[in-house]
């Protein structure tokens, strides 16, 4: 399967985020969407999403799908966390049939066992990341958007977290949305350098 965006244009407030921008999504690929913040990278997810509709221009679903919907692994960039719960409860809310065990199992392959249980407001930013992350992940989905999901956080442990997501991506789509290309040199890089700024 492949989603096309053709000449998609979005404007808010009268500002043009993206102006006839074009790019094709396609099964088993990692995608970069690379620029600097206000480029329409964030726009550009929540469309291909379906969180947003496009001012001009069609999105384009090709080849064989069952459902007349798609449902994304989603890794906001303004964090989508209860602070006042634990890791644990974030997790386990994610998906009806996440289990305590379960939860603990995939946070403990990031974060240290006594910070599970505090509330998330107490973890730092990179680790709240990665609280997201793993709760994205139970998500029955057929794409992982990550949208600047690193923020914080070492190279090393960025490395670990990309090593991760390739082993349990499968054939979905992997895009993930950040400033540069570093880390994401295998990814295939959608620019949005010069896209005009909102």
């Amino acid at each position: 399967m492949t989603i096309i965006f053709e000449d998609i244009t979005k404007k808010y407030n009268g500002k043009v985020v993206l102006d006839h921008f074009n790019a094709e999504i396609e099964d088993k690929r990692c995608y970069a969407f690379v620029g600097p913040e206000g480029s329409g990278k964030t726009t550009a997810l929540k469309i291909f999403m379906g969180l947003e509709k496009p001012d001009e221009g069609e999105m384009h679903r090709m080849g064989d799908y069952k459902y007349p919907t798609l449902q994304s692994s989603y890794v906001s960039q303004e964090g989508r966390l209860n602070l006042k719960k634990t890791a644990i409860w974030n997790v386990k809310k994610a998906h009806r049939r996440v289990s305590k065990g379960r939860a603990i199992e995939e946070l403990l392959c990031f974060l240290p066992e006594e910070k599970l249980t505090l509330p998330v407001s107490e973890l730092s930013l990179s680790e709240r990341k990665l609280v997201e992350l793993v709760a994205a992940l139970f998500i029955p989905s057929d794409f992982i958007v990550l949208d600047e999901p690193f923020g914080g956080m070492e190279e090393a442990l960025q490395k670990k977290v990309l090593e991760h997501l390739m082993d349990v991506k499968g054939s979905r789509p992997l895009i993930i949305a950040q400033r540069s290309m570093e880390g994401l040199e295998k990814f295939k890089k959608v620019d949005f350098s010069k896209e005009e700024t909102s």
